[in-house]
């Protein structure tokens, strides 16, 4: 096998050239797409789901709580995968039973619902311990636990480490009075350190008993095993931790909705269930407070009829996974990790500083360490952070696809981006949510990006990640190196690295001293952006009227489809410019179509003939079709109300009708669009404060400063973009001329002829600037020149609000006053 040497780091393929070459076929549907986010769910193979449906399209699946021919045989499929599921983790039914559930979170919930910290309700003296590198589904347990009178304690990460290496004390001679339940991942979801399963037996030998002040309880572990599983082999044979959960997806893809708790035999008695549903009862009486849950372990927990057509296609799933192997698995996942790892770790800006910031536990030497995940956030070279949220616009145009945030892990993204308590108290306060947009707050991140790999991963996918970081984020020409705070760690004395003059040198350094203040990251003036950018030099009296000139007025009556130029005058009403994203294009799903998806949908162009009452679409080699602008014309049996959903919100409006739905569906290329019409009257709304909005994203209107798009072009040197057409990727209803460069982004009033306006804040730019609207043509323009000349500040042109609802008219070349 030949090794793939890409920024200075060397890679050898853990698979065969058969291998590879049957991956490739199999996942051919991504060959055009860079798929990073195998942690948050890994892809399904087409082989996989070509045995899936040739499976469920040649058989008879029945309930299984029925009793017949088709009933007997999923009944028996279903007892068969509870046999492989424990196989596949080297362990019998006589030890372990299969509980399905619908995912990690619901096993982990039965837990919570049923362990039961002491039968004598005197006594509720029972602890739960959890490592601070957990999942939410896991820290979520406590609160239940907590109202049940145990005892919550959290092993902070250090904390953990210094217990479980320290001498174990002798078990207690004491009757134990108590159960108390330790939870712990098997995989850190965030940084992909791989926790020690030897704590299993550890715990059972009273390795906490030096924490709490009762060691007459009994231990039991519960493992966590979601992320870990999916890439790596869990022997139940050796490691017998009492309870583990589990996620499919995570493992192979398909089917979603489904996962397991593993029970261990010996340890069920200490759950107690008291809700039961159907098929888990033997008898139940319903005049009396009566009933017999099965005996079957399974049987009593799975309440309702199981997701059996899901189940029987989780064989296939793992069918895939033995075609490889999970040791194979596990090393091919771990060697991509390892050089991304160590790509980032070299990677600096022209002027020597990182460009990395990474956040892990080990230094990837060691596979039964670290999984395939790799965390970090980029830094510039004047030392401040990107915003994970501009990498994610900056990924999809590379058409890498990724995770950002915390990664529902709050004590790991805690822990490693060094916030206290107070700290992410004050994010929230400052805007901060999980899953939120707000990726910096006072300069210092709020999460991470996360690269995690699956077992269809390939070098390519890193190469096209280090490609996009280098075009987008590297300032000048990228070096690259061996930090010196890392040339101190033990495994990289004689490591070997490229640095920028292409020769090859040995490390053997071995310094320790003052490692720390190395980490620190230098902070640098900022005077010349002052000086160079414009950006920075804005007036501070913002009292002194302004008079600018509106040069353009466009709509975009279809949203996110082409714009249509006003030649002279236009109307506004309650909502905006008359007919302004008024109509949107709705998927068979009932989703909203957009250029971020669909760039084609640039080339839709809608034309208004208000003369003639028509909307009038065109598409390149399409005949024409038309829309009526009234109403009342759409067909009452077609005019059928739909619902649907623009950025989170809830929308409705009314269908237009088959003819142009088909037409539609001709245009762009997919099945059963349909484009509806905003409704006159949304009754939801009435009596509320809010300005009424057509199917537009933030506000009623934007506006775009011409000189600023001027500044702009003259920054991009790349031909492919026409400097001519610029202005157009901004998607702008108002485009002044005579303003000076960026003066927009202090105004707070604009008087446009005889209307006045609010400024409802800046509009944040995504890749859709990209998007030449004439032509299709994706770039990483201009996206990447705004990131880099405005540090992560991706917002540009204004939202405005007009001050009365009142009716109004606009008209080129009317006079702009400011204040």
């Amino acid at each position: 096998m030949e090794d793939t040497v890409h920024l200075g780091v060397s890679y050898t393929s853990t698979y065969d050239e058969e291998l590879t070459k049957r991956l490739e076929n199999d996942f051919s549907r991504t060959e055009e797409e860079c798929y990073l986010d195998h942690a948050g769910a890994t892809l399904y193979s087409d082989t996989q789901i070509k045995h899936v449906a040739s499976d469920l399209h040649n058989s008879l699946y029945g309930n299984p709580h029925s009793i017949g021919s088709a009933s007997n045989v999923t009944q028996d499929i279903i007892e068969r995968m509870r046999y492989l599921i424990l196989d596949h983790f080297s362990v019998s039914p006589d030890e372990y039973s299969v509980i399905f559930t619908s995912g990690a979170t619901a096993a982990l919930k039965i837990i919570a619902d049923t362990f039961v910290f002491s039968n004598d309700e005197k006594n509720k003296s029972g602890h739960f311990i959890y490592t601070q590198d957990n999942h939410t589904s896991v820290v979520g347990m406590r609160e239940v636990f907590a109202k049940r009178g145990a005892k919550i304690m959290c092993l902070r990460h250090n904390n953990a480490f210094e217990i479980f290496n320290s001498p174990l004390k002798s078990k207690s001679s004491c009757s134990q009075e108590s159960n108390s339940l330790f939870a712990y991942p098997a995989q850190c979801n965030f940084s992909g350190l791989k926790y020690p399963l030897s704590w299993i037996k550890d715990v059972r030998n009273n390795a906490l008993s030096n924490i709490i002040s009762n060691t007459s309880t009994k231990w039991y572990v519960l493992l966590d095993a979601a992320a870990f599983a999916a890439t790596s082999k869990l022997d139940l044979s050796i490691y017998k931790p009492d309870f583990v959960c589990l996620s499919f997806y995570k493992m192979f893809g398909y089917p979603t909705g489904i996962g397991a708790l593993l029970v261990k035999n010996s340890s069920a008695e200490v759950l107690n269930k008291v809700y039961y549903g159907g098929g888990t009862i033997d008898v139940s009486l319903t005049t009396e407070l009566f009933h017999i849950k099965r005996k079957d372990l399974s049987s009593r927990f799975e309440d309702g009829t199981l997701p059996f057509l899901s189940i029987v296609s989780l064989k296939h799933g793992f069918d895939i996974l033995s075609s490889i192997t999970m040791e194979k698995i596990s090393k091919h996942v771990f060697s991509l990790a390892k050089s991304l790892h160590n790509s980032l770790l070299m990677l600096h800006h022209s002027n020597g500083k990182p460009v990395v910031k990474l956040y892990s536990d080990t230094d990837y030497e060691n596979r039964e360490m670290q999984g395939g995940i790799v965390a970090f956030n980029l830094m510039r070279s004047n030392g401040e952070y990107v915003g994970y949220m501009e990498v994610l616009s900056m990924a999809a145009l590379f058409k890498i696809h990724l995770r950002t945030g915390c990664f529902c892990n709050p004590g790991a993204c805690q822990r490693h981006l060094g916030l206290s308590n107070t700290e992410v108290l004050q994010n929230y306060e400052a805007g901060y949510v999980c899953g939120g947009a707000a990726d910096l707050i006072n300069g210092r991140p709020t999460g991470a990006i996360r690269i995690s790999f699956g077992y269809m991963s390939t070098i390519k996918d890193v190469q096209t990640l280090l490609l996009m970081i280098k075009q987008s984020f590297v300032d000048g020409s990228p070096i690259y190196k061996i930090p010196d705070w890392w040339l101190s760690h033990k495994t990289l004395l004689h490591a070997k690295y490229y640095h920028n003059d292409a020769n090859v040198k040995s490390i053997t350094s071995n310094n320790e001293q003052e490692i720390t203040n190395k980490l620190q990251t230098v902070k640098e003036s900022l005077m010349h952006l002052i000086n160079e950018n414009p950006f920075f030099k804005l007036t501070k009296n913002t009292t002194v009227k302004k008079k600018c000139i509106l040069e353009q007025l466009y709509i975009y009556p279809i949203k996110s489809c082409a714009a249509y130029k006003i030649a002279d005058s236009w109307s506004l009403n309650s909502k905006g410019l008359q007919y302004d994203r008024e109509w949107m294009i709705i998927s068979s799903a009932g989703t909203c179509l957009t250029q971020k998806q669909h760039i084609n949908l640039c080339l839709l162009r809608p034309v208004i003939f208000k003369d003639k009452g028509i909307m009038q679409l065109h598409y390149p080699d399409m005949p024409s079709i038309d829309v009526s602008l009234d109403n009342n014309s759409i067909n009452t049996m077609e005019g059928t109300v739909c619902q649907s959903r623009v950025c989170g919100h809830k929308v409705q409006g009314t269908d237009c009708g088959t003819d142009v739905s088909e037409w539609l569906s001709l245009a762009v290329g997919l099945p059963n669009l349909r484009l509806i019409r905003q409704t006159d009257s949304d009754k939801e709304k009435k009596g509320s404060n809010k300005p009424e909005l057509s199917f537009s994203s933030q506000a009623q209107y934007l506006l775009i400063n011409k000189a600023s798009v001027l500044w702009l072009s003259d920054k991009i040197s790349n031909t492919e973009v026409k400097k001519d057409t610029i202005i157009h990727r901004f998607r702008g209803n108002m485009i002044l001329s005579s303003c000076e460069p960026f003066e927009e982004t202090e105004w707070k009033y604009v008087t446009i002829g005889k209307n006045n306006f609010v400024v409802a804040g800046p509009c944040t730019r995504c890749q859709m600037i990209c998007i030449d609207q004439t032509t299709g043509l994706k770039t990483v323009e201009p996206l990447r020149t705004l990131a880099e000349h405005f540090h992560g500040k991706l917002k540009f042109g204004i939202y405005l609000t007009k001050e009365s609802t009142e009716d109004g008219i606009l008209s080129i070349g009317d006079t702009v006053q400011i204040s």
